[in-house]
């Protein structure tokens, strides 16, 4: 038997949002096709099938909050992609959230591209108007051919578009970018690709996560049947250091490696200024006998 959780569940929020508040505003993903990702689809004999929350419900838990009294925290609308949802229903949120919480620093939930690309750029700044700060976005990679092999359902082209409407209506971007997403065979596609797609976007933020195969996901199979071979620690490194080097000279992001998956924690808040000490020290890395032979992580859950 599986048990179904319900959408007032939050499954999963990002690393940065540990201490802020958690409004449960979508549940699941209405993709849920990505052939790396296994969150909602049945690990430890749970799933979360998509659904947008009833307005009311989502008000009240805000009322909670503010009665509570969690002012001065930031808020994360939470669900794989909240802006799956009408616009007119995030704006009551958002609104609702900085009418009732006081001294709320950030407004930010996750994004699809899709889901970006679906709505006009007037709906963007609404969204942005009614006082969404950031959307946390998962690129993975810039190559479109490993974004159709593992089923993301966009490619490069529409990420760049996305990612450009969203910084052009007033709000922040953080981009996710996979290491290893390409594995041994595509690993320089993946990491040309990528590069291209950044400095084309210059997001405000992108964040590095390692690949780690869950038992749930399509690729572990992929994996075990040696069809798809996983990089080892220095050469998710190398994968880094080199998306780094190939980056255009416009990109001024705040760079992170905020995650357990990773081999590094590494960060800067503008890569262009900081390009020349972060290549530096990944080569340190990458060079370092300790790291060279260190074993793969591989964690099956996060």
């Amino acid at each position: 038997m599986v048990y179904k959780i319900p959408p007032s569940q939050i499954v999963i929020r990002p690393p940065v949002e540990a201490y802020s508040v958690l409004i449960a505003v979508t549940g699941g993903c209405n993709w849920n096709r990505c052939r790396f990702c296994g969150t909602y689809k049945g690990i430890y004999r749970t799933t979360q099938d998509y659904a947008i929350r009833p307005l009311e419900d989502v008000l009240k838990d805000i009322d909670l909050y503010a009665e509570k009294n969690y002012h001065g925290y930031p808020v994360f609308l939470a669900g794989g992609n909240p802006t799956s949802a009408p616009t007119e229903y995030l704006v009551k949120i958002i609104e609702y959230v900085r009418l009732r919480m006081k001294d709320v620093p950030r407004v930010s939930s996750y994004a699809k591209a899709l889901d970006i690309l679906r709505k006009k750029d007037e709906e963007l700044i609404q969204l942005a108007e009614a006082g969404l700060d950031i959307v946390y976005m998962g690129l993975e990679s810039g190559s479109s051919k490993i974004l159709r092999i593992m089923k993301k359902g966009t490619n490069a082209e529409s990420m760049i578009e996305a990612g450009k409407r969203v910084l052009n209506s007033g709000i922040k971007l953080s981009l996710y970018v996979m290491l290893g997403l390409g594995g041994k065979k595509l690993s320089k596609e993946h990491v040309k690709g990528t590069a291209r797609v950044l400095t084309e976007i210059n997001p405000t933020i992108f964040r590095f996560r390692t690949l780690n195969v869950m038992p749930n996901t399509p690729l572990w199979q992929d994996w075990k049947n040696g069809d798809f071979e996983l990089l080892s620690p220095v050469e998710c490194l190398i994968e880094e250091r080199d998306i780094i080097a190939n980056l255009g000279e416009n990109v001024t992001s705040q760079v992170f490696n905020d995650h357990v998956s990773n081999y590094c924690s590494l960060e800067t808040v503008n890569i262009k200024n900081d390009r020349n000490a972060f290549i530096k020290t990944l080569d340190s890395y990458i060079n370092d006998p300790k790291i060279k032979n260190l074993p793969r992580k591989n964690l099956t859950q996060m």
